[in-house]
Formats: structure tokens, sequence, C-alpha cells
């Protein structure tokens, strides 16, 4: 979504974040947001505290917790291992809910794109190609004043697609199917249980989240920033340590709640974070 679209700019301080209530559906968007951004995507860390946090999460909200993100759905695995939460990748073309897991079928003008992408990136070593399920990005965070070149590459090879978007990001352009955001993967969520009737809390970093804060505050919810620009959420943090740092917060108190309400002592809560303060 361009600036223009957000018809909230937020660069003024905003609200405190209150933990999390036994009532939210919970998304989270993985890269910037639950994890650091590294140089190449596949060098990503997770926190080791962090599988045990939303393993608890995902426990004291009844199953309403999904993963929404750029990445397709089996990498998410992998890096949350052996979590295997609700997941939308491939910002929603790619969907898993229980036993219901959809993969959009790939536009059929993406492959003829494909040898103009391979040749920019041969051209240029600091560029790097990502092949997904349905979708192509150009990464070139190790390249970074080639964006305008990527950019225009990007545009000229779209100029007769049919099907396929352009989307912008952190430090890289993701050609996808057309009509796929991580707000349609969201709303289909929230249709469903265990995230239906719940009060939605989207968090995310990027442009490419905003469409996530979008539909959130039409259903009365909440977009978290993880990061300072303009933004149509409504609350912030700073970065994702301070991100983790509230999950980490919010899954000892619901687990310490839900114990005081079944009369049984919690088994190894999460200890509250030790990281950077919201």
């Amino acid at each position: 979504m361009d600036a223009c679209q957000i018809d909230v700019l937020r660069f003024h301080a905003m609200p405190p974040l209150p933990l999390i209530e036994p009532h939210t559906a919970l998304f989270l968007d993985f890269d910037g947001t639950l994890a650091d951004l590294a140089p190449r995507p596949e060098l990503v860390q997770v926190e080791p505290e962090l599988v045990g946090t939303l393993r608890a999460l995902h426990v004291c909200l009844d199953g309403a917790l999904a993963i929404v993100s750029g990445r397709p759905v089996d990498e998410l695995d992998h890096f949350l291992q052996p979590l295997r939460l609700p997941s939308a990748g491939v910002h929603g073309a790619e969907f898993r809910h229980g036993a219901e897991s959809i993969v959009r079928p790939p536009a059929p003008g993406i492959g003829p794109l494909l040898p103009a992408l391979e040749a920019l990136v041969h051209k240029h070593p600091g560029l790097q190609l990502e092949r997904k399920s349905v979708a192509v990005a150009i990464h070139y965070r190790q390249v970074p004043e080639l964006e305008p070149l990527v950019r225009a590459a990007v545009a000229d090879v779209l100029r007769d697609a049919i099907g396929l978007d352009a989307l912008p990001g952190k430090m890289v352009i993701e050609i996808k199917p057309a009509g796929v955001d991580k707000g349609g993967a969201i709303a289909t969520f929230m249709r469903q249980a265990p995230f239906a009737g719940r009060m939605p809390l989207f968090a995310g970093d990027d442009v490419t989240d905003e469409a996530g804060f979008a539909v959130v505050r039409e259903l009365g919810g909440v977009g978290l920033l993880v990061g300072q620009r303009a933004t149509a959420a409504t609350v912030s943090v700073p970065g994702p340590a301070a991100l983790r740092s509230w999950l980490h917060r919010s899954a000892h108190a619901l687990t310490h709640l839900m114990a005081r309400r079944n009369g049984d002592v919690p088994l190894s809560p999460p200890s509250p974070a030790r990281e950077d303060p919201l």
C-alpha cells in the first residue's frame, strides 16, 4: 500500500501497548517482526526463547494465533520448529489452518519473466533472486544503490504480464499473484474458529503489512507497527527485540491467568523478557 493510500499517518508518539488479552486473535509477521532482518533471508536467526513463548500464547489463546508472512509456509515451519502454527505464506497465497492447506495456483505469466530476472541477478551479483511457490522476489539488501535498477527491471517485465503485481518491501521487490495480500489472509482467518468473534491484533514492520493493519482496523482491532514510519497501525514498538519482550511478558501473564482460573500451577511459564523495554 502506498503512503498516499494510508488514511492515518502517524509520526507522533503512539499510545502505550497493553499486554495481550485472552480474547485476542493474534497475527504476527515474521521477518523484521518476530525475527531481526538479516543480509539474506536464509540467514535469519530465531531467538531460542521465542518458540516456547509462541507455544504458550497459542495455548492461552485457544489456538487463535497465526503467522502471516511473505515467506512460504514451509520456511516458517523450519524457523519455528517444532511448531506448526496456523499460517498464511507468500502474503496469503499459501494458507494453512488445521487440516486445511491451500496453495493458490501460480499465475501463468510468472514463468516467462524468470529469464530476464535471472539475467539481471547474474549481471549484478549483489542481488538475490528468491523463488517461492507462486511468487518471485529480488532482494537488494547488499546493494541498496541498485534499487532504481531493480524497480525499473520489475516494471519492465510486468509491462505485458497478466494477473501479477509488484509488491515493494524493505530492500526487496516481489512479483506475486494479483489480489493477494496479508489483509485478505487475516480476514479469512477471522471468519473461522477459533479466530472468529475475537479482537484481532496484527504486528508487522513493512509496508507490505499495511493491508493487514487496514483490515484489523476495520474489524475493530489493533495494528502494531514494529519500527517507525508513516502507517495505519495504531500502536508501535521500536523494533523486533521490543516486540519479543512484549510477547514474552504477555505469555507469562496469560499463563498465570489461565492457571489461576483453572486452579493449577503453571508448568514452566515463559519468564518475563530481559530485552529492550517498550
